[in-house]
């Protein structure tokens, strides 16, 4: 090894970065294209199947939200995610293996086809698959101990109180256990910066070099040692270079798309032509910034590998390989770079004009108050689903549990510490014991005596007004929660003014042996393998999750898709624009409102604030 303190300035490496990809943009750009392809086409719904085969051997095609945790755990879950994580970092090391092919031969006065760089790419995939299969391994075994001690904290804190009210309370518990568990991920986080820089030249290594996976991990990590804080602080330097490059384009692009759409004028045809362009545009932009940001990250990473190796030519494998290529010229380069983004903009403005054409202008989407307007009125009372009524939402989503004398009850905590100040469990008490408490002081002083209201008095209260999005609450203490809503249900004559969710899965097919005709919907805020494979009517998903693609799924399916919550004007606006069917809001009159001043556009300016929309994303 040369000696460790080897220096060269930060000018000249990024001059000579520059330098390889100036001169090979051609064929990283080509080879760049083609990987994409195959790794859309072929390895990642491959990957996908077998993550999803996966899944299914645990006998669900999706794990929700309170399974998570224990499929994780699992032998099969183990291996799920070792399996997924090491193909996608084997996609990674991939498309970063051409990289560096394509330099290392320009560098050894040598020139590499986009063709023969793919191929010789596709030969060590099993390599590469090894050496993600080992990171992954030695990753989990690192960060083990670490999850260990944030699930022990975790439980501790929340056996001693409902979550939502260490959520909302924030007892000097809860910033105990925020406390170890924000240490725990500080602690996460420099490992994996550690063992990054660790294994940054294994790639290197396993190319250049022909090491296994293993002897590369060894010797990229004897290569990292004494570095390792030069290497980091040039990584996280390129890498903020890029995303600041990235950020300034963005900017630049959303001031001058607003321009733009502001005085396109209020021809249709116009005005789909001009948006077909800017989404077109926008497109290509995202895809040369992203790849700009891989290609130089990559080809850094290869000079600093031959810096500290000392070493610059080509293994002998791969010097003998016959040069088919010869030299492109300047101007033949620059012609085929051209040739590339004038394609991928044209792929891109007809990709955006099917796009466009799927959208629904006058896409009706309900309005669900979540636990009534629970911004106006304390949660789950009568009071609340009154101010509901008023604010003209079409359903109050309401929580309910079962007592310990078996009446259904509207509550959403496991206790009644939070609402009432009685830190009993549900399942402890009668509703005569639940009844007299006052459950509306906590919220203002003027709903001092609200109580606990029964599903009954919820159903009486709403109907012919609004209709109820009935959450059941598993606690794991409940008897007949099931039964005993859909026997109210059916007793009251309720079932078409009503739709039943929950997070746990059985609970819901449960009601559908009881009864079919109900409709019913899975809520997700995290979920593992395909969710759309699941037997309800619609999906209940958290807004983090909700992006195109999940709507389109759901078109194909013809599944609808409630979100939740959503409180912001802005993102009302939004996922109207991406098509959902229903929005859950803390504010009902507040959406009402973004609604009732939406259907009042024309459907010119109605388009330009989807476009706009979709501009941003």
């Amino acid at each position: 090894m040369p000696d460790p303190k080897s220096k060269f300035s930060l000018a000249e490496l990024f001059s000579e970065v520059k330098g390889d990809f100036s001169h090979n943009l051609s064929s990283l750009l080509i080879f760049d294209i083609f990987f994409k392809i195959i790794a859309t086409v072929i390895l990642f719904p491959a990957s996908a199947w077998i993550f999803n085969r996966l899944v299914a051997s645990s006998g669900a095609w999706v794990i929700g939200n309170e399974q998570i945790i224990s499929f994780i755990l699992s032998p099969v879950g183990l291996m799920a995610f070792i399996t997924s994580g090491a193909l996608a970092l084997a996609i990674f090391f991939a498309e970063q293996t051409g990289m560096i092919l394509i330099a290392a031969h320009f560098n050894a006065g040598r020139k590499i086809t986009a063709y023969q760089t793919l191929l010789q790419t596709l030969r060590i995939m099993q390599v590469l698959i090894e050496l993600g299969l080992r990171q992954v391994i030695v990753s989990l075994l690192y960060f083990a101990p670490l999850a260990a001690m944030a699930g022990i904290t975790f439980y501790i804190v929340s056996s001693q109180h409902d979550l939502n009210y260490l959520l909302v309370e924030k007892p000097p518990v809860y910033w105990v256990g925020a406390a170890i568990v924000g240490g725990l991920g500080i602690g996460a986080l420099l490992v994996i910066a550690r063992l990054y820089i660790h294994w940054i030249f294994s790639v290197p290594f396993c190319v250049l070099e022909g090491d296994k996976p293993a002897a590369a991990l060894r010797n990229s990590r004897k290569l990292a040692d004494g570095r390792k804080g030069r290497i980091a602080a040039i990584v996280l330097g390129w890498v903020l270079l890029i995303l600041g490059a990235a950020l300034l384009s963005t900017i630049l692009f959303d001031a001058l798309s607003g321009l733009i759409l502001n005085r396109v004028g209020s021809n249709p045809a116009t005005t789909v032509a001009v948006v077909c362009f800017l989404l077109g545009l926008y497109g290509l932009l995202a895809s040369a910034l992203t790849f700009i940001g891989f290609s130089t990250s990559s080809l850094v990473i290869a000079r600093l590998y031959w810096k500290f190796s000392g070493r610059k030519k080509l293994p002998r494998a791969m010097a003998s390989m016959e040069d088919t290529a010869g030299q492109f010229s300047p101007k033949s380069q620059t012609g085929i770079v051209w040739t590339a983004v004038i394609l991928a903009l044209i792929l891109a403005i007809i990709s955006s004009a099917f796009i466009i054409d799927g959208i629904e202008l006058d896409h009706q989407v309900a309005v669900t108050a979540h636990r009534g307007s629970s911004k106006d009125a304390p949660e789950n009372t009568l009071s609340a689903i009154g101010q509901a009524i008023e604010d003209g939402a079409d359903y109050a989503e309401i929580d309910v549990q079962e007592t310990a004398d078996g009446v259904i009850v509207l509550l959403h905590d496991t206790d009644l510490k939070r609402i009432a100040g009685v830190n009993k469990k549900i399942w402890q008490l009668r509703y005569s014991e639940i009844k007299p408490l006052d459950a509306g002081s906590w919220f203002s002083p003027d709903f001092r005596g609200e109580h606990v209201p029964t599903l009954i008095e919820a159903m009486e209260m709403s109907r012919n007004k609004i209709k109820l999005n009935i959450e059941l609450k598993f606690n794991g203490h409940e008897k007949r929660l099931v039964e005993s809503v859909i026997e109210i249900i059916r007793n009251h004559e309720f079932g078409s003014q009503c739709v039943i969710t929950s997070l746990n899965y059985n609970g819901l097919q449960e009601v559908k042996k009881l009864n079919p005709d109900l409709k019913t919907g899975f809520i997700i805020a995290k979920s593992i393998g395909n969710m759309f494979r699941v037997s309800t009517d619609f999906l209940s998903l958290a807004a983090g999750i909700v992006n195109p693609d999940v709507i389109g799924a759901a078109r194909n399916r013809n599944m609808k898709i409630h979100v939740w919550t959503v409180n912001r004007p802005a993102r009302m606006s939004h996922f109207i624009n991406l098509g959902v069917d229903n929005i859950i809001t803390d504010y009902p009159a507040r959406l009402a409102a973004v609604i009732h001043a939406r259907d009042a556009l024309n459907d010119v300016e109605k388009f330009l604030l989807v476009a706009a929309d979709m501009l941003k994303r």
